[in-house]
Parts: structure tokens; sequence; C-alpha cells
């Protein structure tokens, strides 16, 4: 590659863009446990007194059915679009990418499901597919009852999400963060067979009831969340920096409960053990998706390159660039909401280097669609200035339309 003498410079560059910003959030916090942290680094000052409300059982029951309806018009929508192009297989379009595994591990189970002799399937997470197959019971359509699932927990994590977003923000900024959360490009995976919207539903959950104290229920989503995916482990993250800086009396005996999600991580080991006699089997299969660790900025290093130089233009502007240009917009925003809640701005910054420290990373917007505080900062951010929040809408409902309809039809989108 051209420019490989800059790579030593690249490397300090973001390592340390990503090093500084991480200690930086992780003083603050220090600050807020009692710390004696002087200067800047200290607490958020800004007075948010009388934004933070409770949503009543009406409001989040209308959350909820519009959230709900928002799907329904989207996959209508999308369907008409389908249908004029005369696609055909209106709900097999929904079949793509990762959507074809997900249907045969709820049809064959992960013990049926096998390629070349192997279990390769294990790396995909287990609770969506269980649900799914719950649900086939009554609908009687793989592929449908995936879509009902994920629609459904898209409404129910809406109503979580806004009611954090209310009791944090108040009212106005929680309508403009569900907004966001739901024109986000690549939030049409929400409403697919993905897991994205069960994702969102218990990593809503959990950090609604991590920022309301209740422990014990935040635990319990926490276990559903890594159930989902490796990244629910997080929520133990955000559970232990909220709960360390407003310890309670008897914080000592509740502590344990901040550990609740890794039962969720050794339910998914054990059904690696149930299937292959190996609790750490899907390491290996990663290495047949060519998935792994690599540390933020040899992942960039390698979409730059990618984004410049695949001969492919589909595919560079429809995966590389995205990827590219996703990560400084995710991490201006970080640093613009430096002061919110440290829970908040910690987790959000393990959810967006987690997402780029991967070997080979095509799905980073789908990723990113569920990092949620990004979309709580970005909602109050533009609190105060409504010409830039109608200008994001918009701008963000465009490249929605484009990305649904490129995925529907067999783009590269993933």
């Amino acid at each position: 590659m051209a420019g490989e003498a800059f790579y030593p410079v690249w490397t300090v560059l973001v390592s340390g863009a990503v090093i500084l910003t991480g200690g930086y959030l992780l003083l603050r916090w220090l600050a807020t446990c009692g710390a004696p942290i002087p200067g800047p680094i200290g607490l958020d000052r800004r007075d948010r007194s009388g934004r933070g409300v409770a949503l009543s059982a009406r409001e989040e029951l209308r959350v909820f059915a519009l959230s709900l309806l928002f799907r329904l018009v989207v996959f209508a929508l999308a369907s008409l679009f389908l249908l004029l192009l005369s696609q055909g297989g209106v709900l097999s379009s929904w079949r793509q990418w990762d959507a074809v595994h997900y249907e045969k591990l709820t049809e064959l189970g992960y013990g049926g499901y096998v390629e070349n002799g192997q279990h390769l399937f294990l790396v995909f997470f287990p609770l969506y597919v269980w649900l799914v197959r719950l649900v086939r019971l009554v609908v009687g359509n793989t592929l449908a009852a995936g879509l009902l699932v994920s629609w459904l927990c898209y409404a129910g994590g809406c109503v979580f999400f806004c009611r954090l977003a209310c009791l944090e923000y108040g009212r106005r900024t929680a309508r403009r963060a569900v907004i966001f959360l739901s024109l986000f490009p690549y939030a049409f995976f929400f409403g697919g067979m993905m897991t994205e919207g069960l994702f969102l539903l218990t990593t809503a959950a959990g950090l609604w009831h991590i920022r309301r104290h209740q422990w014990w229920a935040a635990g319990l989503w926490g276990i559903l969340a890594a159930l989902t995916r490796m990244h629910g482990l997080l929520l133990v993250g955000a559970a232990l920096a909220e709960f360390l800086s407003h310890r309670e009396k008897g914080w000592l005996r509740r502590l344990p409960l901040v550990f609740l999600p890794v039962l969720g991580t050794l339910a998914y080991l054990w059904l690696n053990r149930l299937v292959t006699g190996d609790p750490f089997a899907f390491v290996q299969m990663q290495r047949h998706w060519n998935q792994g660790f690599c540390w933020v900025s040899d992942t960039l290093w390698y979409v730059l390159h990618n984004a410049w130089s695949t001969p492919d233009s589909a595919i560079r502007w429809q995966i590389w660039i995205p990827t590219l240009l996703l990560f400084p917009l995710f991490f201006t925003l970080l640093l613009r909401a430096r002061r919110q809640r440290s829970m908040l701005t910690l987790y959000a910054f393990a959810c967006l280097i987690l997402d780029y420290s991967l070997s080979w990373l095509l799905s980073a917007g789908r990723y990113l669609s569920c990092a949620l505080p990004f979309f709580l900062f970005a909602a109050d951010w533009a609190e105060e200035r409504p010409a830039v929040s109608a200008f994001l809408t918009a701008a963000m409902a465009v490249p929605f339309s484009l990305q649904l309809i490129l995925y529907l039809t067999g783009g590269q989108i993933m």
C-alpha cells in the first residue's frame, strides 16, 4: 500500500487519541467515585434540574405502539417497492447475509446446522434463535417469526430507551433520541431477521435499570444481553461504573449482582461444550470467519486501505467508506459528550472501540446502531438547535432508505 511509511504516525495518532480519551473518561469517573481529581476533569456541573422525568404508562404504551407502527410502515413500503421492481418474494427478500444462518439455526439447531463437518455457526449467539423457535410454533413460518420477534423487541427496546432518555434529559430530548435511533442509516436491521432488535431491548432495559440502581433487574437483563451478543458483557462495566460512583448503604452485599451478566456468557460456553465438547469452540469457528481481535488503529488502517484501493466500487461505497467515516463521526460525538454521566460515556467508549477492534470489520454500521448512548448524546446536543435536529433527521432518513433498498436487493450491506 502506498503510504506505508505513514503507518507508524497513523498508529501513534489514532492510538494516542483513543488512549487519551479513555484516560480522561476514566479520570472523570474516578472523580465521581470521590477521588481527588482537580481541575476541569472533575464532575459535570451543568444544571439539569427539572429535565429528568418519568414516563407514564400511557406514554410508554404510545411509544411502543408508534415504534411497532414504524416497523410495519417500513416493511410495507419496502414490500411495495420490491413489488414495483417485480422482485417477488417480498418476505424472502429479508433473507440476506446472517439472516440465512439464523433461519437455519432455528430450523436445524446448533447441532444440526453443519458446514464441511464443522459447527461454524456457534459464533451466532443463541437467545434470538431460541425466541424465534418459540414464536414459530405459533406463526408457522421461520422467517415471519424472526421478523415478528425483531419488531416486538424493537418496540419494547424503544420504550426502555425512551425511559432512560426521559430520566436523563427530559421528554423533548427523549423523543429526539428515539427518532435518531430509528432513522440511523443502519437502523433498518432492527426490523430484519437479525439480533439488533433483541440486543436493543436487552441493553436498553439493562441500562435503564442500572440508571435506576435496580441491580437485580439490571443483572437479569444483562444475562439476556450476554446471550444475544458478546458485547452484552459490557453491561457489567456500565453497572460497575454506576454502582461504585453511587455507593449506597449495604453496597458490598449487592456488588455481586453487578456481575450477573457473566452467567449469560457461561450459558453460551455451555452451549459450545454441549455441541462440540469444547466450551471455547466458538474461538476456532471465528477464525473461519476471519474474525479476531485487532487493535483499533490497525483496523482503521486496513479499512482506509480498502476504502481507497478496493477495485469493486460498490464494495468500497457500501462497506469500506461508510465504515471509515462512521468512526470519526461517533468519536467526535463522544468527545462533545465527554462531560455526560460517566456510566454512559464509558459504555459508549467501550462500544465504539470494541466495535472497531475486529480483524475483518464488515458490519460497523450495524454494530453501532446498538451503541445507544451516542443517540442520547446527539439528541442532547441538538436540544437547543432545532435546525440541526431537523437537518440530522433528514440527513439520516435518506441513507436509511437507500441502505434498506440495497440490503433487500442483495447489496453489500451486512
